[in-house]
This record gives structure tokens, C-alpha cells and sequence, in this order.
């Protein structure tokens, strides 16, 4: 997988070489920082599809930069189970998810996804690769054409496990509550004075993906696509049940607010 992901940045770094564009002057055709640059180089992130079509026109290079990222993401940091649903995450125009421990993969910071894949005896071969391919996840909701619809639903203690520590908690929780400002995204909490409801069986996603609904099971040891039709269904059900325990819009957002105001 290293090998993958360490050529995105070799490339960059070697096609930079070969122009007379500066970092800086680079960073503007793309209209992105030159930190962001930086990290492409060193690969700690991965460019966006359309960021990565934008180096192939600057650079003349054909489809070079968007097949390696493609490849990055076919194969970096992710076991061979989860491939299809991350094609189809890809592809959605809508994704329901429900977490009931940690932050969905859509809204991880690189800090906090590198906490989780490095610390939560998880077995990751290459951690660089493993979270550049989970932060590059989230381009689903920034395309530029149909940027994908999520609505999300977390327990409290999703808000209030300290992974990675108190900073790395505040950037995260302050990461969600910005991406609450996008128009296509929905975030909602179900509070910790709930006691039982459906959602302590565990974690869920609903993607819409050409029409028809897939859904996504993940459990310790690995996870599952689900596409028989009544299997989704009661999946959605489930879903559905989910969310009238959670708060209404406003308050939950003002619950991420103060969780994400008590790390700092």
C-alpha cells in the first residue's frame, strides 16, 4: 500500500521539479493553501478526484495524478471487505449513517483518524496510507457536481470518549460542527439521558447509489455489504427508529457546540 501512496507524493515532487512553478504559484492554480500542497507531497493527504484532474491540466501529464489517486483509494488503508462499500460511499447521492462509538469516517479529522487506526488496536500495515485514504473519503461531500447528502446521527458518547486526547477532540467535534454548516449535510445526537433504544446494537450506514439502497454493517473483526432487498429494508427501519430518539436539528448542534467547547 505504501508504494501506492508514497507515489503520489514522488510524482508531485518530481513534476514540480520539471516546471518552473513554485509551491506558492502551484497552491493558486489550484486554489488551495500551500500547506495543502505541502501535505500532498508528503503525503499525509490525498487530492480530491477533481483537485487531482486540475494537476494533470497544470502539469500536462494526462491522467497520471487522477489514476494514482484512484489506485490510492482502491487500495490504501482498507481491507478487501470494505472495498465495495467504499465504491459505493463513492457513488451515493444520499448515505444515512448512525455511529454509536467513534466519529463517522466522513467527518474524521487526519488527527483523529490517526488515533483511531493507530491506537484502537486496529492492524494497519501503513498508517500514513491508511488515513490519507479515510480523510480522502469525505471529497463525497465537497463534489462539485451532486455533492452527496448525509445525514448523520451519533450517540452522546461519540462526543464524549477522549480519543487522541483533549485536542484532538476539540479540532474533531469543531470539524462537525462546521460541516454542519454545508447545505447537504445533517447532523443529529441522541442524548445520554436516553436509555435503551435500537441503536445499542451497533452501527449502521444506508447509501443511495443509482436508485437503489445498499447498506453497510461493521463489527471488530470486519464488516459486510448488505444489498438483499428485505435485509436493507429492516436496515432502514432500524435507521429510522434511530433517529426519533435523537434531538431536533438545533439543539443537537448545540450540543456538538458546547462538547466541542468542554476539549478545548
Amino acid at each position: 500500500m505504501s508504494n501506492h501512496n508514497g507515489g503520489i507524493g514522488r510524482i508531485l515532487k518530481y513534476a514540480g521539479s520539471r516546471s518552473t512553478l513554485t509551491q506558492e504559484q502551484l497552491a493558486d492554480r489550484l486554489h488551495v493553501s500551500t500547506s495543502l500542497v505541502a501535505k500532498f507531497e508528503t503525503n499525509r493527504l490525498i487530492p480530491r478526484s477533481d483537485t487531482a484532474r486540475q494537476l494533470d491540466a497544470v502539469f500536462d501529464s494526462g491522467d497520471l495524478f487522477q489514476g494514482s489517486v484512484a489506485d490510492v483509494r482502491a487500495y490504501a488503508g482498507g481491507a478487501a471487505f470494505i472495498r465495495p462499500w467504499l465504491d459505493d460511499e463513492q457513488r451515493a447521492t444520499m448515505i444515512r449513517s448512525f455511529e454509536l462509538a467513534v466519529v463517522p469516517g466522513l467527518f474524521q479529522t487526519e488527527e483523529y483518524a490517526r488515533a483511531i487506526l493507530g491506537d484502537a488496536g486496529t492492524r494497519v500495515p501503513d498508517l500514513d496510507a491508511a488515513v490519507a485514504a479515510r480523510i480522502a473519503r469525505a471529497e463525497v461531500l465537497h463534489r462539485a457536481e451532486r455533492p452527496c447528502r448525509l445525514f448523520a446521527v451519533l450517540d452522546e458518547a461519540v462526543l464524549r470518549r477522549p480519543v487522541g486526547g483533549p485536542q484532538v477532540m476539540a479540532g474533531q467535534l469543531h470539524a462537525i460542527v462546521r460541516a454542519c454548516a454545508l447545505p447537504n449535510v445533517s447532523v443529529t445526537v441522541v442524548p445520554a439521558s436516553v436509555g435503551g433504544y435500537p441503536g445499542l446494537n451497533g452501527p449502521l450506514a444506508l447509501a443511495t447509489v443509482d436508485g437503489r439502497t445498499v447498506a453497510f454493517l461493521d463489527d471488530p473483526l470486519d464488516g459486510r455489504v448488505v444489498e438483499d432487498p428485505d435485509r436493507v429494508a429492516a436496515l432502514d427501519e432500524v435507521w429510522e427508529a434511530i433517529r426519533e430518539y435523537a434531538l431536533p436539528a438545533r439543539p443537537s448542534l448545540e450540543l456538538l457546540t458546547e462538547a466541542a467547547e468542554s476539549w478545548s
